[in-house]
């Protein structure tokens, strides 16, 4: 970002001072910050830039498993419930799949956290890529999205984070333009079908269809189904989520971090190895321009 006004450049510090602040194990942390030569930069610990979106959606590689699925979707309510507890309250704004990496043992790290504020004073460059992007974001809105106050609340986080829970599930993208008119958009189409357990068997991701009993896909879509509420006051606080699918791993008896540990299957050998072999290392920094 280039040539900012003082009132924008002090929404850049803002920001940055918002993100800072923000310490948790599931959340990338902020470093430190440059604002030289007319160029505005954020430098965050860096995490292998391997996204959710590219595990789920990527044919480099395998298919995650449930346990993995579920630990996945644990960490990030988690992260999540963080930003909401904060004093003030945190609204990520832009939670998908593409802003959540995952490490070496496939933990969850919420990006981009607190930057909402920063989209109006991106350069044209990046808004016009805006308009390319849009549609496929538009899988994660909620349905009250565009009303003033509502774009980057908790509420719309929420229904994000319920968007998530069904791509776990499904295994499909939040918007898909290659698919027919009624099932383009995901959680438009699945809502329907949460409740009767024949449609709702029929959605689960093949990789996992048999790893899934009935009742605890029931209870799975109960928790999901509570998300993407379209009333958004009738749309529990992340707090509540994170405790319902802590419990519901519980029951399932899928321990957090299990597999790394040596009492449970190595997530990278068994149901999460890429098909490519060669890797360049990293720095240990990475370098974001705002």
């Amino acid at each position: 970002m280039a040539g900012l006004s003082y009132i924008e450049e002090e929404k850049f510090l803002d920001a940055v001072c918002t993100a800072a602040r923000l310490k948790h194990p599931n959340i990338v942390a902020l470093k430190g910050y440059c604002l030289e030569h007319g160029q505005h930069l954020l430098v965050y610990e860096y995490v292998r830039s391997l996204t959710l979106e590219d595990a789920l959606h990527s044919d480099a590689y395998k298919p995650l498993s449930l346990a993995i699925r579920l630990q996945i979707a644990l960490g990030v309510a988690q992260g999540l419930d963080y930003l909401h507890s904060t004093s003030p309250p945190v609204a990520h704004g832009n939670l998908k799949s593409a802003n959540i990496l995952l490490d070496e043992n496939l933990v969850p790290h919420i990006c981009d956290c607190g930057l909402t504020i920063l989209r109006p004073l991106t350069s044209n460059k990046i808004k016009a890529r805006a308009s390319e992007i849009a549609i496929r974001e538009a899988g994660y809105y909620s349905p009250n999205h565009g009303k003033p106050g509502t774009n980057s609340s908790t509420e719309s986080d929420i229904f994000a984070y319920g968007v998530l829970l069904l791509e776990l599930l499904t295994g499909r993208e939040p918007f898909d333009g290659s698919r027919p008119k009624e099932e383009q958009y995901l959680a438009q189409w699945a809502s329907s079908r949460l409740h009767d357990s024949k449609t709702l068997e029929q959605m689960v991701d093949p990789a996992i269809q048999k790893t899934f009993s009935s009742k605890a896909l029931s209870r799975y879509a109960d928790i999901l189904s509570l998300c993407l509420q379209p009333v958004k006051e009738f749309r529990p606080p992340m707090s509540e989520i994170a405790e319902s699918i802590a419990s519901f791993m519980q029951r399932l008896n899928v321990t957090y971090g299990a597999a790394a540990d040596g009492n449970g299957p190595d997530p990278l050998e068994r149901s999460f190895r890429t098909t490519t072999t060669h890797f360049v290392a990293s720095p240990t920094l990475s370098y974001v321009s705002a």
